[in-house]
This record gives structure tokens, sequence and C-alpha cells, in this order.
């Protein structure tokens, strides 16, 4: 087996180390010039539309999907591998936390979760656990839990791996995404809601468009080591889901682990440990106070964005869909009636 490229220690010093560099630049940088690029980049999109915003989304999406045609290369997985694979808010780290937990038989602990999670395809994998690194956070099971937003075509579904897939309606992925980054990355330079959506929408995505994550997982479901599943149903039935996922993993759980896992993983437990899943600043215009665990409620795209910009994304989505082979209408996308959103 190959050798971590760092450890776990290495991986906590660059978190520190670049976060308090990019908050030196904050506080001498950004904090200063935050309120005049916020109205600059406002009076450019009166005269040029929201074309002003372009290069802030298109960088944030160049850095997210930097390492996703590189993510898995090499990589020597096994059968006690699990890889989560969600898209862009669609419930990566629910989803990751109750295979972690289960990995864990509901007794799992961690300062941060990026000390016991690899995530290959991160814009900096570096502040992850190590894909190479087998040994830093036993489990009792054997599990070892590896994060992506990959589509089923570029992670190796060839190896004994296996894998949970998860999807959710677009439009509130695209809502809780403009949320999340509006601290993360934008700050000051934050688009309109209509914007972002045309970008969520267009090839440059961050971690590429729904479609083709969606269209993928779709076509590989049937596979024996895939479980493809929906943010909605695990938000419906959160023990169901849990049970599935164990039963896919061929993990027996008893009663009482799997309460332990359903409270662990509950939306109050996780977002009392918000902290521990909070990524380091990721640019000098970050802002503090973001939550990853924010509401996780479905519906949430109808109140963000207007009915106009929603149509032609909704229609974009479905053709993308239909550009891939995939027929089945997933939150009505493709019918006449795009109300139904089950």
């Amino acid at each position: 087996m190959t050798s971590p490229r760092w450890t776990v220690a290495e991986a906590r010093a660059k978190r520190a180390k670049d976060g308090a560099r990019r908050e030196r630049l904050h506080h001498f940088i950004a904090r200063p010039l935050g309120n005049p690029m916020r109205l600059a980049l406002k009076a450019a999109s009166g005269l040029f539309g929201p074309v002003a915003y372009h290069p802030a989304m298109h960088r944030a999406g160049s850095r997210m999907n930097a390492n996703t045609n590189t993510a898995f290369q090499g990589a020597e997985l096994s059968a006690q591998d699990i890889i989560c694979s969600a898209y862009f808010k669609a419930g990566t780290n629910w989803v990751m936390h109750i295979c972690y937990q289960i990995a864990q038989l509901g007794e799992g602990r961690f300062e941060h979760v990026q000390d016991v999670i690899a995530w290959p395809d991160a814009a900096e994998p570096r502040y992850w656990r190590a894909l190479e690194d087998r040994d830093s956070a036993p489990s009792p099971t054997g599990f070892r839990v590896i994060k992506s937003h990959l589509p089923a075509d570029l992670v190796p579904l060839e190896s004994a791996a296996k894998f949970i897939a998860v999807t959710r309606d677009p439009l509130d992925c695209a809502a809780s995404g403009y949320h999340f980054f509006a601290k993360l990355f934008f700050g000051a330079m934050t688009p309109p809601p209509d914007a972002w959506l045309e970008f969520f929408g267009s090839d440059a995505a961050i971690a590429g468009p729904w479609h083709r994550f969606t269209a993928t997982w779709w076509a590989a479901r049937k596979r024996p080591n895939v479980l493809f599943l929906r943010f909605e149903d695990i938000k419906a039935s959160p023990r169901t889901a849990i049970s599935e996922i164990a039963s896919h993993l061929g993990t027996d759980l008893t009663p009482e682990q799997l309460e332990c896992i359903a409270e662990a993983t509950s939306f109050e437990s996780m977002k009392a440990i918000n902290h521990k899943f909070y990524p380091v600043r990721q640019t000098i215009w970050s802002t503090k106070g973001g939550k990853i665990i924010r509401q996780g409620v479905v519906g949430e795209g109808d109140k963000l964005f207007s009915p106009e910009a929603t149509a032609r994304f909704q229609d974009k989505m479905a053709q993308g869909l239909k550009a891939a082979g995939c027929n089945q209408p997933f939150y009505g996308l493709g019918r006449a009636e795009k109300k139904d959103r089950a």
C-alpha cells in the first residue's frame, strides 16, 4: 500500500497556517475595501448586468473544481472504503457523518471532521486526511469514509469500494450553495441570487452541473456497490435511510446503535457542532459566522430566486438530463407540471 503523502498533523498545520494568512489579509485589505467593492460591483451590474459578478463566481468554480479529473487517479481502494458522493449542498456532510457513525457503530468522535475523512476532489485535499491514510482514524467495522462531489463517471466504480450517491432538488442545492458561498468565499463580492442561479446551472458550476451528477449516478444505481439516495427521502425518514445505508455496507446495527447514530446525526446535534465541520477561511473576502449545517429544508429555492430565473434553470436541468440519456423526471423536471417537487 502507498504511504500517506501527509499526516493528519500536517493537514492541521496547513489549515492553521493558511487560515491565519488569509485572516491577516482580510484585516488589512478586504475589511477596508469591502464596502467600496460592494458598491462598485453594484454600479457595474447596473451598467453591464450580472456579467459584473462573473469573475468572482468563475474563480470560485475553477478553484473548487481544480482536482475533479485527477482526484482518484492511482487510488488504491478496498471493500472497506465508503465513498459518499453527494452533489454540492445535497447533504454531503450529513450523509458522510451518517456513514462515519455507522463505521464507528455510533461512537464516532473527532475534533474536526477533516481529521478523520479524506476528500480527494477538494479544492485543497491537504486540509483533509490523506486518501492513502488507512491507520490514523481506525473504526471497529474497519470502514474508512471518503467524501466526494464527483459524478459516477469520475470515480472508480470498478473498484471494490462501496458508494453512497445523493442527489437533491437542484433549486434547493442552488439556494443552499448561495448562502454558504456568500460567507465562505464571496463576502463583498456576493452576486445577486439570480446571477448565482445562472452560474449554478452552467458547466462551470461548483462540482459541475447537477444534471451530469444525477444522470451518471442514476445510470449506475443498479451496480451492487452503489446505493442511490435522494436528500428529501433521507430528510423524511432518517432512521430508514440509516438502516438502508448500513444494510448496503453489510453492517448489522443493534437498536441501540441505530438510535445513537440517529441522535448523533440529527440536525440539532450537527448544528451544535457546526464548528467541527466548517472549513478554514477560504479567501480574504470570507466573512465569519457561516454555517455548513444551516437549515436543510425542502423547497428553500422557491423563496430565493425569481420565477423567471427559476424557469430558465429548471428547463436547463431538464434538458441536461435528457441529453445525458436520463428519462427519470427528477423533481418534476421535464414534466409539464414542475411544481411537483417530490
